[in-house]
C-alpha cells in the first residue's frame, strides 16, 4: 500500500519539476524590452557615402519627443566622428600571512569617459517612427563629403588661430626690443 500512496507523490513532484524547468528556460520580457523597434534599429542602414545615427526619447510631449530623438541621432553622428575618449584600469592584488593562514585582497576598477565637439551641418532626418508604447526613433543621415567638408574647416580655423598666435607672439618680441632700445641707460656717477 505504501507502493501505491509512493507512485503518485512522483509523478507530480515529477511534473511540478518540468513544468518549473520550463517555465525558466523560457525567455520573459520586461517592462523596458520594446516588441515593435522600427527595422532600421536591429538594421541600420550602411552606403559607402553617409555616416548613419539613432536616437530614441519618450517624453510627456510628442515635440519634445521627436526633438529629444533628434538630439540623441545627431549626438550619435557627432561620436562616429570625432570622439576623445578617456579611460583609465586599476588592477591591485596583495596577499598577506603566512602559509597557514593566508589573506588575498583583489581590486580592479574602470573608469571611462567619451567626450565629442562636432558641428553637424547637414545632418538629415531619413525616418521618425512612433513605436507603441509612446516613444519617437529617429534615423538621420550625415553625408561623409559633408564631414570632410567640416574636417577641413576645423584644419583651417586651427592654422588661422595658429598663424594670428604666432604674429601676435613676434610683435610682443618686436616690442619688447623696442623697449630696450628706447631705455635710456641709467648713468652711475662714481
Amino acid at each position: 500500500m505504501k507502493k501505491n500512496l509512493y507512485c503518485p507523490f512522483v509523478f507530480v513532484l515529477t511534473l511540478a519539476v518540468l513544468t518549473g524547468v520550463g517555465c525558466v528556460s523560457s525567455p520573459k520580457r520586461g517592462p523596458g524590452v520594446q516588441k515593435d523597434l522600427p527595422d532600421f534599429v536591429m538594421n541600420p542602414p550602411t552606403q559607402e557615402d553617409a555616416l548613419f545615427g539613432i536616437g530614441t526619447a519618450r517624453l510627456s510631449t510628442v515635440n519634445q519627443s521627436m526633438q529629444m530623438a533628434d538630439a540623441r541621432a545627431r549626438q550619435a553622428l557627432a561620436f562616429q566622428l570625432n570622439t576623445n575618449v578617456q579611460a583609465m584600469i586599476t588592477d591591485y592584488a596583495r596577499d598577506a600571512g603566512t602559509a597557514q593562514s593566508q589573506a588575498h585582497l583583489e581590486l580592479a576598477e574602470i573608469v571611462g569617459r567619451q567626450l565629442t565637439q562636432v558641428t553637424l551641418s547637414g545632418a538629415t532626418v531619413i525616418k521618425r517612427v512612433q513605436t507603441n508604447d509612446g516613444s519617437f526613433w529617429t534615423l538621420m543621415s550625415y553625408s561623409k563629403a559633408d564631414a570632410a567638408r567640416a574636417a577641413a574647416d576645423i584644419i583651417d580655423n586651427e592654422a588661422s588661430r595658429y598663424a594670428e598666435f604666432k604674429t601676435m607672439e613676434a610683435l610682443k618680441m618686436m616690442d619688447q626690443q623696442l623697449d630696450r632700445l628706447n631705455t635710456k641707460p641709467e648713468v652711475v656717477d662714481q
